[in-house]
């Protein structure tokens, strides 16, 4: 499409698979109303596939509503008499753990609308910009996968009223929901803000208090870096991005452990009298900060490059490339 790439004005028609002719105006690098477009038009395409992966996340959410009615259906005979805050806890780990692994797993398949010679041809013929329809799936794959985990989730949680009957012991002051309950407290548990102060008690026996912001901020960042690790490894692989993204990940942590395991660190004794020397100002404060922000570059780099491998998609996917 030359008319997007030198800004030229360009006026075309698009068909999307109810055969409507939409009328697309292509001038400019980004424009809105088109990402709006594709985005309709990903989603009307692959609206069944999009159902059943709907339908797996709720189906996910309400095995791990089961499992923990299963644990407090039980705990009576332990003589512990359960509350609603050892219930609500004991979703969270479920929750989040479900949440992030979803969010990796689908960034490393960011690029699934393209895993075919004809549907590569279809989605780079689209009157759009290359930014366009990368911020689209990008959309796609994190805003999305965010929504359907919340709305699956909630669904989830009116679905397991169902199943209580089948729990004959389960105590009957947990016949409530807890949807709103466990999400607040995962949020208030990362939240830097929320938990933002740990207290530690001096020699004198004083409370002190220390700000945890950029340890969360680091914790964060890091997350988003490994997000990112998919999201290029999703535009690299056509074929079983997630898995070849985690062997690779999985070897070089081998790798990089090999190495450390054989390194003489008596060699590095220099940085620790660098660390003695200038310890006013390298706190661990600044260390936390200093790595959020490297993380965060290399995130960067990480969305960058998924841009330029997305930019150079072909209809013919070459064997080997690097870019």
């Amino acid at each position: 499409m030359p008319c997007l790439r030198k800004e030229i004005e360009c006026k075309v028609f698009l068909i999307d698979n109810t055969n409507t002719f939409i009328y697309m105006n292509t001038n400019g690098y980004f424009s809105f109303s088109r990402l709006g477009l594709v985005m309709k038009r990903d989603l009307m395409e692959n609206w069944k596939t999009n159902l059943w992966i709907f339908v797996g996340v709720f189906a996910a959410y309400l095995i791990a509503y089961l499992v923990s009615m299963s644990m407090f259906d039980k705990i009576l005979y332990l003589e512990r008499v359960p509350t609603f805050d050892q219930y609500s806890k004991s979703h969270w780990s479920f929750f989040a753990f479900i949440a992030i692994s979803l969010l990796f797993y689908f960034a490393a398949h960011t690029m699934n609308n393209m895993k075919t010679r004809e549907s590569r041809l279809a989605y780079l013929m689209l009157p759009a910009t290359s930014l366009e329809k990368f911020v689209a799936r990008a959309l796609y794959v994190t805003i999305g996968v965010v929504v359907c985990v919340f709305v699956a989730s909630l669904l989830a949680d009116v679905a397991h009223f169902a199943f209580i009957p089948f729990f004959d012991n389960f105590p009957k002051e947990l016949h409530v929901s807890v949807w709103a309950s466990a999400w607040s407290g995962i949020f208030e548990t990362i939240s830097p803000f929320g938990k933002s102060m740990a207290y530690y008690a001096s020699v004198e026996g004083e409370v002190l208090y220390r700000s945890q912001f950029w340890q969360y901020a680091w914790g964060y960042s890091a997350v988003l870096w490994f997000h990112s690790l998919f999201i290029l490894g999703g535009n690299y692989f056509t074929k079983y991005p997630f898995v070849k993204t985690c062997g690779i990940m999985i070897l070089s942590l081998i790798v990089l452990g090999y190495i450390l395991s054989h390194l003489d660190f008596r060699d590095f004794n220099g940085i620790d009298d660098f660390i003695e020397q200038n310890e006013q100002w390298l706190t661990k404060k600044f260390v936390e900060a200093f790595m959020t922000l490297v993380t965060f570059c290399f995130t960067v780099l990480n969305w960058w490059l998924s841009y330029k491998l997305f930019t150079r998609q072909q209809v013919v996917k070459p064997k080997f490339r690097l870019l």
